[in-house]
């Protein structure tokens, strides 16, 4: 029997998972992706194929790439086994979706739903087989190409959608009834149903879901008491655990104030405090936005009561909510060249193959262990090389550091190459739309992904940006390996020990000593920051952080290629930020 290599892959990834108004939005797109992998992989497993890639097939954190070795009698059933297989599981999930939204249906309804879920759903299906004549290695390049090849000649239909339109995407009819004038009537209707949340859909009107909108808002996956936070639940999550650790009493007084009115529990799992965490922040205590927010008409003494409450309890616990969380892709540097480095040897490709994908799989569990809510993360998708998730402003920066590091150690091992990865991280308001914030992640990917590179892809990169609410993005790139010292320039600002002023006037000089040659550059970032230090400050502590601003300025030049003036006065005003609690 002669074997052959199989590659499936599949369609829309990102722009699917980018079509979210809210972070469950951008959760539920990412398990239901991985869901579809899964069942596309389950299926090869099940006619007689072999994965090599990934290494553990995870329902909750499937690739949407596959490679299996297979019969090669059996390619088109087995390809074609995995292509129904993920279609299948889709309908399910659909079907699933719709059941527990239970929304008012008829027949304009049912054929909006068909044309968008059944007759063309959103999935283009790829796949290639070669079969190994010779060997692995070279059995699975051509299979590779021969997919490249299949992806780039085969074209869609683009068909335009005719009414209004949902509110994801933009593009897509909105579904409706024939009762309803306007589908914008209609969503406005069914936002007033009982069952609705307004987590699921906004009132009067203010939200339209088609077929796939829907999918991502009513799906509750394999676990109906799962819950994912929302952007406000993620700033306060900072303040919340130190509530709860530091003043429980006036937590419970104040949930107790919110249990007088009728509000939406959006975290109903956990008992210490139900509601979501955009009720930490006073400006949410008016009575516009308790309507906009939860449907609700507050009396204004209630509100006032609920307003000192929440004051006595951010005394108590001295510290108060940021405005401000983190989005944080990661993504492993030169996959691609590593495996095509790895199948040079062809008598050990397989086996590389195969302990490339089990490193990738053992970083995957890594990755759980690191991103968990306790530590201020929460995880959204996980497959191997690529990791997404939000976290709190103060832990986010570490958590994609400490990934940073387990993935240089874990994923090279037993193959003798380095593996390091790089990652794009915005600050963004929990108020700014989720759209914005997404795109300025991606920007910020891009930048961290486009410097100087070794052989195998390797850049170790970071790109962090601050994304001020009303205000122009700031972002600053750097190695991994300094990005640690950005805890220690927020304790100097804390302390006092650096003026505020101090990376506002770097940023300012930086035109400036860009032409001018290294050591009289270092000259006057000593003398800005001698200038601008504490009377108070040890001659010793300011050795300390200027050798930290010295080594760190060096090392973005020698990875950039370019004058890093800029980003460390870029970096030092995003820790100024950090140090200020995000008020700024």
């Amino acid at each position: 029997m002669t074997n052959a290599v199989l590659i499936f892959t599949f369609s829309p990834v990102q722009s699917f998972i980018a079509e979210a108004r809210r972070s469950e939005d951008l959760f539920n797109g990412s398990a239901i992706l991985s869901r579809l992998a899964w069942a596309a992989g389950e299926a090869i497993k099940k006619s007689a194929g072999t994965l090599i890639y990934p290494a553990d097939l995870q329902e909750h954190d499937a690739p949407n790439v596959l490679v299996a070795r297979i019969p090669a009698e059996q390619r088109q059933e087995i390809a074609e086994n995995a292509r129904k297989a993920l279609l299948a599981e889709w309908q399910s999930i659909a079907s699933k979706a719709r059941k527990a939204a239970r929304l008012e249906e008829d027949d304009l309804w049912e054929r909006i739903w068909k044309r968008q879920i059944v007759e063309a759903p959103p999935w283009q299906i790829f796949w290639a087989v070669a079969p190994e004549t010779d060997n692995y290695a070279q059995a699975y390049e051509t299979a590779r190409d021969l997919l490249e090849r299949a992806k780039r000649s085969r074209l869609f239909a683009q068909s335009e959608e005719d009414g209004e339109k949902d509110s994801l995407s933009g593009a897509r009819t909105a579904l409706r009834t024939q009762k309803y004038a306007t589908a914008r009537k209609y969503w406005e209707a069914m936002s007033k149903k009982p069952h609705i949340l307004p987590s699921q859909v906004r009132s009067e009107g203010r939200e339209l879901l088609d077929g796939i909108a829907l999918v991502k808002r009513f799906w509750e996956g394999e676990d109906p008491k799962r819950e994912f936070p929302s952007t406000s639940t993620l700033a306060a999550w900072d303040f919340y655990l130190e509530a709860k650790a530091s003043a429980p009493e006036e937590l419970i007084r104040y949930r107790q104030a919110l249990e007088s009115l009728t509000l939406y529990k959006a975290r109903k799992q956990d008992a210490v405090f139900p509601y979501d965490g955009d009720l930490f922040f006073e400006e949410t205590l008016t009575r516009q936005r308790m309507k906009d927010s939860y449907n609700v008409e507050v009396d204004e003494t209630a509100l006032q009561q609920l307003r000192e409450l929440l004051k006595k309890l951010i005394r108590k616990a001295q510290k108060s909510p940021s405005p401000y969380y983190m989005l944080i892709q990661f993504d492993g540097d030169g996959v691609g060249a590593k495996i095509d480095h790895l199948l040079k040897d062809k008598e050990k490709a397989e086996a590389n193959h195969h302990r490339f994908s089990q490193n990738l799989a053992d970083f995957s569990r890594k990755v759980q262990e690191i991103v968990k809510p306790e530590a201020g993360g929460f995880l959204i998708y996980n497959g191997g090389d690529d990791v997404l998730f939000l976290a709190s402003r103060e832990k986010g920066l570490e958590l994609a550091r400490l990934l940073a590091e387990k993935y240089r150690n874990i994923v090279g091992t037993g193959l003798d190459i380095p593996a390091t990865a790089s990652a794009g991280v915005v600050m963004a308001h929990h108020l700014t739309p989720l759209a914005r914030a997404l795109s300025l992640m991606r920007e910020a990917e891009r930048s961290a992904k486009a410097g100087k590179k070794d052989d195998l892809g390797n850049k170790g990169m970071v790109c962090v940006t601050l994304a001020k609410r009303g205000g122009e993005a700031l972002s600053a790139l750097s190695p991994w390996e300094h990005v640690a010292q950005v805890a220690e320039w927020v304790r100097a600002f804390q302390n006092d020990e650096v003026a505020a002023v101090f990376p506002y006037l770097l940023a300012r000089e930086t035109a400036m000593l860009q032409d001018l040659k290294q050591e009289v550059k270092t000259s006057i970032l000593q003398y800005l920051f001698n200038r601008h230090t504490g009377e108070k400050v040890s001659k010793d502590r300011k050795h300390e952080l200027l050798k930290i601003l010295t080594e760190w300025h060096k090392a973005i030049e020698e990875k950039t290629g370019v004058s890093a003036m800029g980003e460390i006065a870029r970096w030092l005003i995003i820790a100024r930020f950090l140090a200020s609690g995000g008020a700024e």
